[in-house]
């Protein structure tokens, strides 16, 4: 059984894990990611692991290979941190050259979204799947793709399965990444957020603006309870998430005919509330055969998804090189 070890960098926290093939956790540690300085954290993640393997009863040489989960934009070919969005003293970092020199062992990088997919695949809700899809369903939304039984990537870029950022309104809303009318400007927890903030900002008195647990910053679980509430105004706005939910899943379900979609967050953290008016909404947006094969899930590994992404992408790098 070939033992692995995981990075995930996340916006507000590091995570390390060391586990098996099979999925077993041999042992994790953890790290604010907010404001830090990688010359710092670095030589943390080398210590963290070397400590992890030590009460794991083996060395950093036991590890057949380690798996970095990061955010893009990055240079993945060169595994190269270019610009996370939340941490700005990250910049050009060379992390992936920096730990094959620093533990000794050989890995990878990929894309967060990317290692979601494949712990999903691996270890949750995507087992014995050739084709499916995960998406990410958070703050943003992010997107992998196993298709024919391999990640897909893509071209140079390695961009593959930006799905929150294929155009589903024309001219619409402002989206993070630049563009306009992305799916994830409609549905992305955070572009929501924003957007009941700037909706409802001269009315402090209605029941979002009362809900937020800060004064002027309504968020997912403000909408939520609004929407379970019967707010009007909540109840207005969760359908038209809910119709472009369906609208873009139904995209991709034409697309790819994946066997399964797993959606991420949301969707696991609110239920059917989340997934059965997209559910309804499918039947416009997508072909009956492809819809009536695939089957919308949600996550199976929830909250312990980051402690299997750099894992699963460590697996997925052995694999694909035919060692395992």
């Amino acid at each position: 059984m070939k033992l692995l070890l995981g990075i995930d960098i996340g916006g507000t926290k590091i995570g390390i894990g060391l586990g098996d093939e099979s999925g077993r956790l041999l042992g994790s540690s953890y790290k604010d990611n907010r404001d830090t300085d990688p010359a710092e954290v670095l030589p943390w993640i080398v210590s963290e692991a070397n400590r992890l393997a030590s009460s794991a009863g083996i060395t950093v040489k036991d590890i057949a290979a380690f798996g970095i989960s990061a955010p893009f934009p990055a240079d993945a070919a060169r595994g190269i941190m270019l610009r996370p969005p939340n941490n700005p003293k990250w910049r050009n970092v060379a992390i992936l050259d920096y730990l094959k020199a620093n533990l000794g062992i050989d890995g990878c990088f990929e894309n967060d979204a990317n290692c979601g997919a494949l712990a999903e695949w691996f270890f949750g809700a995507g087992r014995g799947c050739s084709d499916f899809i995960y998406l990410t369903m958070s703050t943003g939304i992010g997107g992998g793709i196993i298709a024919a039984g391999k990640l897909v990537r893509g071209g140079k870029a390695l961009s593959a399965g930006e799905l929150g950022h294929i155009c589903i309104q024309l001219d619409g809303r402002q989206c993070s990444c630049g563009m306009r009318g992305c799916y994830e400007a409609y549905c992305g927890g955070r572009a929501l957020a924003a957007r009941m903030a700037e909706e409802l900002a001269d009315q402090p008195d209605s029941m979002i603006m009362k809900l937020a647990s800060e004064p002027g910053k309504p968020d997912m679980r403000t909408l939520e309870q609004a929407v379970r509430a019967n707010d009007p105004y909540a109840v207005k706005l969760w359908e038209e998430m809910s119709l472009r939910n369906a609208q873009a899943i139904g995209a991709f379900i034409n697309a790819f005919n994946p066997q399964k979609i797993v959606l991420g967050t949301l969707a696991w953290a609110v239920g059917d509330l989340y997934t059965e008016p997209i559910l309804k909404e499918l039947p416009r947006f997508c072909w009956e055969e492809p819809r009536k094969a695939c089957e919308i899930v949600s996550s199976e590994l929830k909250r312990e998804i980051s402690s299997y992404a750099g894992i699963a992408a460590a697996l997925n790098f052995l694999k694909e090189r035919s060692e395992i």
